[in-house]
């Protein structure tokens, strides 16, 4: 019996920094074993692959979404999310994008998310979160530390990595200091029949790896 056919997984890398690979090939690696990985480094690369292909999910690598320039792939994307994709934004995002710019990009999306906090602290699974149906919520890491751009403005069901009771900032310069409990990590919200996902982890970490392979479906 012939194994099953690997779901097509699209990393758009619109703004790719040349370090990218090296830096997430950890994560590449895992995606790659179990999906087949497609690239789109340009906007026709985008646009030509998106009107032949339905992959199973979108990885926005960076800030190439928030360009003027990438408007017409983003209304592609966009399209393929509300006909019931997976769009998730991250990995160089966080650090690559002006907090106007962030601000901007969500708030044109019908999204309240803002830019939030930035610090490294211990972030636990909201079980109270909203996500695509059918998604395990089983395979979700337990706590983690991780380094983020946080999101605040988020409602409460759009929030699916939110600070651990009591957390505190991690730093090894700056003496802890209690966190913010309303920011979040990592949110998402329904759009049309599909999904998107902001991730704030702005550090390659098994942690994140785990969250992304899940929320991918693999």
């Amino acid at each position: 019996m012939a194994s099953p056919a690997k779901a097509d997984i699209l990393l758009l890398s619109l703004a790719m920094q040349p370090f990218l690979d090296d830096s997430y090939s950890a994560l590449i690696n895992q995606i790659s074993s179990k999906a087949n990985i497609k690239r789109a480094k340009s906007a026709s690369g985008a646009l030509n692959f998106l009107s032949a292909q339905t992959p199973r999910a979108i990885l926005a690598t960076d800030e190439g979404l928030t360009k003027p320039s990438n408007g017409p792939v983003l209304e592609k994307v966009l399209s393929y999310v509300r006909n019931g994709g997976l769009l998730l934004i991250g990995l160089h995002f966080p650090n690559f994008t002006n907090m106007d710019v962030f601000d901007k990009f969500f708030g044109d999306l019908g999204l309240p998310w803002k830019h939030g906090d930035y610090h490294r602290t211990t972030f636990q699974f909201n079980g109270g979160c909203t996500l695509p149906d059918g998604m395990s919520r089983m395979k979700f890491p337990g706590s983690y530390s991780m380094k983020v751009l946080h999101v605040k403005g988020a409602r409460a069901h759009e929030k699916i990595f939110v600070p651990v009771p009591q957390a505190t900032t991690q730093s090894m310069v700056f003496p802890p200091e209690y966190v913010d409990q309303a920011q979040a990590a990592i949110v998402g919200a329904k759009i049309g029949e599909g999904y998107l996902v902001y991730d704030g982890n702005v550090n390659p970490e098994e942690g994140q790896n785990r969250v992304v392979l899940t929320l991918c479906g693999l």
